[in-house]
């Protein structure tokens, strides 16, 4: 813990094949943003090991955005790789959670990822764009406090507390 962004992209990639669905480079950047910021909420640790920027067009997660850039606003039609360099080995492979060995933890995070899932792969990309664009969300506060600068990083603390805030007004809005 913390993870390869790439890792949770795939896991969603994954789901969405299991279930019929496809998935554009802007859906997941912003899935696995949305899954970043509530790990963040709801555990005090953040999920990915990268920095989310904040680009014009919202949160960026760059490995992502270099991994699916090729497909444009189109679906993605295979898995992200990484690839790694043992001495004179280059290995190159598709990070899954299926390969944690903790099971305990494995299980945990196939948890939370579905649950994730569960509540934001309904919405399109530009839904999904539209709800980090929000007033007072990470990405416009990182931006103005940047004054536009570009590859701003959105800070963790500036998600978590963010993300803590929506999961207050959710409790609010049941009672």
């Amino acid at each position: 813990m913390p993870y390869d962004a790439k890792l949770i992209a795939n896991y969603f990639l994954e789901k969405a094949k299991e279930e019929g669905k496809s998935l554009t480079p802007m859906q997941i950047q912003k899935l696995v943003y949305f899954a970043h910021g509530w790990h963040l909420a709801l555990f005090g640790q953040p999920l990915i090991e990268e920095a989310v920027e904040a680009w014009v067009w919202g949160p960026v997660i760059p490995s992502l955005y270099r991994e699916f850039k090729r497909f444009g606003d189109q679906v993605i039609e295979e898995l992200a790789t990484i690839s790694q360099i043992k001495g004179t080995q280059l290995s190159v492979f598709h990070p899954s959670i299926g390969k944690i060995y903790n099971s305990v933890e494995r299980d945990r995070m196939k948890q939370f990822l579905d649950r994730v899932w569960e509540v934001y792969a309904p919405f399109t990309a530009v839904q999904l764009s539209n709800m980090t664009h929000t007033e007072n969300s990470p990405w416009q506060e990182a931006l103005e406090r940047s004054q536009g600068a570009r590859s701003t990083v959105i800070s963790n603390d500036l998600i978590q507390r963010y993300f803590e805030s929506q999961k207050l007004d959710a409790r609010t809005a049941e009672r």
